[in-house]
């Protein structure tokens, strides 16, 4: 009787291996192969309506900053610091959450373009030379326009 017992105590837990082992994920060895059935590579998804309003109020904010650079007759050298401290944060800002968005090349090619021309309206600013500054601020300005097509 016992043995009997025993015998179908084992015949059912031998069973139940293959379901309990289907249920526990065990870590990949490196010697072992990997499975592309189960493991589905990241894929950029298209960008919701969310990021792109996002990325469209940063645009909006640095249009109105460069637009007041390009058409300001006179500010004091530490106003050109520091408008071009904040158009260059928020450049940065715009490049790193379109790349993180899409992966669109003309929207990424687009951000990339901005934050160059905001960077050397920057260092221009920081030199003095207002005059090559304002002349970055209007080509950036251009480009922003052309982001805010797409974030809209």
């Amino acid at each position: 009787m016992l043995r009997s017992t025993l015998i179908a105590v084992t015949v059912f837990m031998l069973s139940l291996a293959p379901v309990a082992q289907a249920r526990i994920k065990f870590p990949k060895m490196p010697w072992q192969k990997s499975d592309t059935k189960t493991e589905a590579k990241a894929v950029k998804k298209a960008p919701t309506s969310k990021e792109r309003a996002k990325v469209g109020k940063d645009v909006h904010k640095l249009e109105s900053l460069l637009a007041n650079v390009k058409t300001s007759a006179k500010l004091s050298k530490k106003s050109w610091t520091s408008a071009a401290n904040e158009a260059d944060q928020i450049a940065n800002r715009i490049y790193t959450n379109v790349k993180s968005t899409t992966s669109e090349k003309n929207a990424l090619s687009n951000a990339e373009e901005l934050r160059t021309h905001v960077k050397n309206m920057k260092n221009e600013a920081i030199k003095g030379d207002y005059k090559q500054s304002k002349r970055h601020a209007d080509r950036a300005l251009t480009v922003a326009a052309r982001l805010d097509e797409w974030s809209s």
